[in-house]
């Protein structure tokens, strides 16, 4: 008999909502903020299962993770380096840690409107120019899916006295695990578990444990939501039961859109060896193709100007995976020209964070939309 939150008492509300498992941190249930039991358990799972030392299981999304990672591994007015198409949140954790931010330029791909990969020679020059840097950060893979070199960083810190590399990893928790001190994965985002769940991860000395789990508690709430921890264990679950077969089957399916794709005359989908092929980016008429595919009850991840997203898991099925390839099969055959992309963004002026009343209200200009979630 709950005499305790939630205010709901578990009683079968209706309106498909889980009652039964919105509990919170009585006797048996372990305690996030302190996890010494089922939820260290629990870590302990998630970290073996990415081959980290050590993982922070996330309630606020890779957003609070990053924020805590950025937090926890610098220091009031340290300079960092970040790729120029950060996620928001870097730029967030800049303005509340009053950082010095350089901002790196990766590769702009002209003809798609987005950028590349961080190459060497940009880290290589970067950190002669500021070898004082604590920290680097890089995005990958990015949300069209280009993956950066991750092998760099690492190694560029390695003789530096207090240099350190985290990953926003937002869109890879179905890769293998960066070589970076700190990875932050949306578990959401390519698994199968329930939006806002993330994981922190670390690997190596560099990592002090007790500093990020201070600034996990600081950017999570402290009434975390057992539905999302129960959706964690389950896809850890789930991995652990059916992660072979399962990621098998999606690179089957996609071994085969890719071959078919072959075939078209006006959609161009984008292929490169540094690319997440489970985002499916496609050069045309975005807008026309995102109305065509919702005619059809296909919803796309993203559609503007030249560049259609259409995002794949390890959930898709077999007849999923047919009934979209003969959507874009139709589209093809009747699609018009597609816009000029995008041009590539302004560099970011130096003293750019240096106003925090007009970053409140502005995201950064020339930052494509698709950075922000």
């Amino acid at each position: 008999m709950p005499f305790h939150m939630p205010g709901h008492k578990r009683a079968p509300l209706g309106g498909g909502l889980p009652w039964q498992l919105d509990i919170t941190e009585t006797a048996g249930f372990d305690d996030l903020k302190d996890p010494r039991g089922i939820l260290r358990d629990l870590t302990r799972r998630a970290a073996a299962r990415w081959s980290a030392d050590e993982a922070w299981i996330g309630v606020n999304g890779s957003t609070g993770a990053i924020l805590a990672g950025i937090r926890a591994m610098t220091k009031r007015g340290d300079t960092v380096l970040a790729a120029r198409n950060c996620h928001v949140s870097v730029f967030h954790a800049m303005e509340l840690c009053a950082l010095r931010p350089v901002f790196l330029e990766p590769e702009w791909l002209p003809a798609w409107g987005v950028y590349g990969a961080l190459s060497q020679r940009t880290l290589d020059n970067a950190l002669r120019t500021h070898p004082e840097a604590a920290l680097c950060i890089v995005t990958s893979p990015t949300y069209e899916g280009i993956l950066s070199p991750l092998e760099c960083p690492i190694p560029l810190f390695a003789d530096a006295a207090h240099g350190a590399a985290i990953v926003t990893g937002n869109h890879g928790a179905h890769l293998p695990l960066p070589r970076a001190d700190l990875a932050a994965v949306s578990l959401h985002k390519t698994l199968p578990a329930l939006t806002q769940t993330a994981l922190l991860l670390s690997c190596g000395p560099r990592v002090d444990r007790e500093k990020v789990s201070r600034e996990m508690r600081v950017f999570q709430t402290s009434s975390p939501s057992y539905v999302l921890l129960a959706s964690v264990a389950h896809c850890l679950a789930l991995l652990e039961e059916h992660r072979e077969d399962w990621f098998a089957a999606w690179e089957r399916r996609l071994d085969a859109f890719y071959a078919h794709a072959r075939r078209w005359r006006g959609l161009r989908l984008f292929n490169a060896e540094n690319h997440d092929r489970g985002k499916l980016l496609i050069h045309c008429d975005a807008e026309h193709a995102a109305a065509h595919l919702r005619h059809l009850k296909i919803e796309p991840e993203y559609a503007r100007g030249n560049l259609l997203l259409l995002m794949t898991s390890c959930c898709d099925t077999d007849e999923a995976m047919a009934r979209l390839t003969a959507a874009l099969d139709a589209l093809d055959a009747h699609c018009p020209p597609a816009p000029p992309p995008a041009p590539r963004p302004a560099p970011l002026p130096e003293g750019f964070l240096d106003d925090p009343s007009r970053w409140a209200v502005e995201y950064p200009p020339g930052v494509p939309t698709q950075n922000l979630s």
